[in-house]
C-alpha cells in the first residue's frame, strides 16, 4: 500500500513539473525573442519608423548596402570632407601615424575630456562616421546634444565592416 501511494506522489510531482516546464518554455522563447530585438537595429535614419526590415550589423556585412550609409561620413584615411565635417559638430578627431602604418583616430566629444572613440586604421581600411540625428548637433555653439548616438564604422575599401 505505501508503494502505490509512493508511486502516486512521484506521478503527480512529474505531472506538475512537466506542466510549469510547458507554462515557462513560452516565456523563454519571448524572452529570447526580446533579446534578439535588442541586438539588432531599428531602420536608420532621424525618421525612420518600427515595421521595416531591422538592420543587422557585424563583421563582413557591406556598409554601401545598408540604409545606414547615407548616414555614413568617410573621416580617415586622407583630408575629412566639408560634409563630413559638418557632421562632427561636437567633435574634436585627433590622428596619429603609427610605426607599422596604421593610423590611430580619436574622436573625442568637445564638452567631455573622459570619454572618447579610438579606431585603429591599417593600410586600405576606411573609416566612417555615422551620423543619423544631425538635429541634435548646435552648429552654432559646435556642440553634439546627443554625441552617445555617433560612432565610427571601419570598413575595407569595398565598403565590407572589419
Amino acid at each position: 500500500m505505501l508503494k502505490n501511494v509512493a508511486i502516486g506522489v512521484l506521478l503527480l510531482i512529474v505531472i506538475v513539473e512537466g506542466f510549469f516546464i510547458f507554462r515557462y518554455r513560452g516565456e523563454f522563447h519571448a524572452a529570447r525573442d526580446q533579446i534578439t530585438k535588442m541586438i539588432t537595429m531599428p531602420p536608420a535614419g532621424p525618421n525612420a519608423r518600427g515595421g521595416g526590415k531591422p538592420i543587422t550589423l557585424g563583421k563582413g556585412t557591406d556598409l554601401k548596402s545598408t540604409p545606414l550609409f547615407k548616414f555614413a561620413y568617410q573621416i580617415a584615411p586622407g583630408t575629412i570632407s566639408d560634409n563630413s565635417k559638418k557632421v562632427l559638430t561636437g567633435w574634436n578627431v585627433t590622428t596619429d601615424e603609427q610605426a607599422d602604418s596604421s593610423t590611430v583616430v580619436t574622436l573625442t566629444p568637445k564638452d567631455s575630456d573622459d570619454q572618447n572613440q579610438s579606431y585603429t586604421i591599417k593600410s586600405g581600411q576606411i573609416l566612417y562616421f555615422i551620423e543619423q540625428t544631425p538635429s541634435d548637433d548646435k552648429t552654432d555653439s559646435d556642440k553634439d546634444l546627443n554625441y552617445r548616438d555617433d560612432y565610427g564604422i571601419i570598413t575595407d575599401s569595398k565598403g565590407i565592416i572589419q
